[in-house]
């Protein structure tokens, strides 16, 4: 295996009746806790009501930020930073999915640094690497999707420049985090179904392009893929069945904890950097659709290029008991088989499906090599350069959507 360093501080805290222990934890952390939230869900569902009772009952001061958009823009992260700095929050409580947490990882950090703009900070920008602390940070996902309530990252949109990209730093790891169940089971089947493809990604970036030596971060990843693979339609058909919601919550916090890369060579996140870049210039592609588009024509053209072919092989013999007597084979057939699941699942469709014009293919390959790549080309096992991002992208128009989205 290889070297790697791992340290998962946030306290996980699991069920429904888990609120009491919770409201309890961050009374020991701040009196003033500004809660976060996104267009209002929680709110007229009366989770924010209940959860602002739990803190109340502690003693601890409440204010609400309302607003946070999908594909957090940088400029509303600038505005509920200067709410919390004018309420005194000692505290930031992202209340939402993965666009509430990453947005107030966000405001945690302008507002320790006494700061008015997050969008220097990003990667790719003059700032970037350059976060120096964050006031605490706690968080309750309302999605099973992003992992962001035990992750150092925060993703974050610009409007203005038709760009997305990421913030990262051990300041911004969430104190506590509730795992509630019961906050899932109202979501969208379009949300959740996007929700697990996000999941997905997380174990499939590393997997593919990590190397053979680290067994167990391989089972471990697949043992997420599997769970996730099982689990959707199910929660498809039991929307309100708070255990299978609780099950995809779990994995969802597994995929991006750190373990499923321990040991491993370490990778860049490709299909991440090539998706910020679609939705960064199209905001109303939410990101695990847009992982979803890429997975079959990445995946291809990863395979049709040589590159991890045995990986791929591997997934189709675990996954899919693939017995194909050659890796190349075994590889496609995975492909296949998991291409399949994304149609059964009502994941699967072409770039312009999601309105995604062919003439801004160019610009917006560009923009990931710009941000994410080094000496203008990506890092998957070899070169993906900004010719290669547009031919991935020509090749998902092959996919043909066969079930309406949603």
């Amino acid at each position: 295996m290889h070297k790697f360093d791992l340290h998962i501080p946030t306290r996980i805290l699991y069920g429904p009746e888990q609120g009491t222990k919770f409201a309890n934890h961050i009374s020991g952390l701040a009196d003033k806790v500004m809660i976060i939230i996104g267009g209002g869900s929680v709110e007229e569902k009366g989770y924010l009501q209940f959860v602002q009772s739990l803190l109340e009952s502690n003693k601890i001061q409440t204010e609400v930020f309302r607003g946070i958009e999908p594909n957090p823009h940088s400029q509303t992260i600038n505005n509920g930073a200067q709410a919390a700095r004018e309420f005194g929050a000692d505290m930031l409580l992202a209340f939402g999915g993965g666009s509430v947490m990453d947005a107030a990882k966000g405001m945690a950090a302008l507002l320790y640094m006494d700061e008015t703009d997050i969008w220097p900070y990003v990667r790719g920008e003059k700032k970037s690497g350059r976060i120096t602390g964050a006031a605490p940070i706690a968080c309750i996902p309302t999605t099973a999707a992003t992992a962001s309530e035990v992750t150092p990252v925060s993703v974050i949109s610009n409007p203005e420049v038709r760009g997305k990209s990421v913030i990262a730093s051990r300041h911004l790891r969430s104190e506590v985090s509730w795992l509630n169940p019961d906050f899932t089971t109202s979501l969208p089947s379009t949300v959740t179904r996007d929700g697990a493809s996000d999941i997905l990604s997380h174990v499939f970036e590393n997997y593919i392009l990590g190397g053979n030596d680290s067994p167990i971060a391989d089972r471990y990843s697949e043992a997420i893929i599997e769970t996730v693979l099982e689990t959707l339609p199910k929660v498809i058909d039991s929307p309100n069945d708070a255990g299978l919601r609780g099950t995809l919550l779990w994995a969802s916090t597994l995929a991006l904890n750190g373990m499923q890369q321990a040991g491993r060579q370490p990778g860049e996140f490709v299909m991440h950097s090539m998706e910020h870049a679609i939705s960064g210039f199209y905001p109303n592609v939410a990101h695990g659709r847009g992982l979803a588009t890429l997975y079959p024509a990445y995946f291809r053209w990863m395979v049709e290029h040589n590159r991890a072919t045995d990986r791929f092989a591997q997934l189709g013999t675990r996954l899919f008991n693939v017995t194909a007597d050659e890796p190349h084979r075994a590889a496609l057939e995975f492909i296949s088989r998991f291409e399949q699941w994304l149609q059964d699942n009502e994941l699967y469709q072409s770039l312009p499906d999601l309105g995604v014009s062919t003439e801004n293919y160019q610009q917006i390959a560009r923009y990931a090599i710009d941000v994410y790549g080094q000496d203008k080309t990506l890092s998957a096992l070899g070169p993906i350069t900004e010719e290669h991002i547009v031919e991935i992208f020509h090749a998902t128009e092959d996919q043909h959507t066969q079930k309406s989205v949603g």
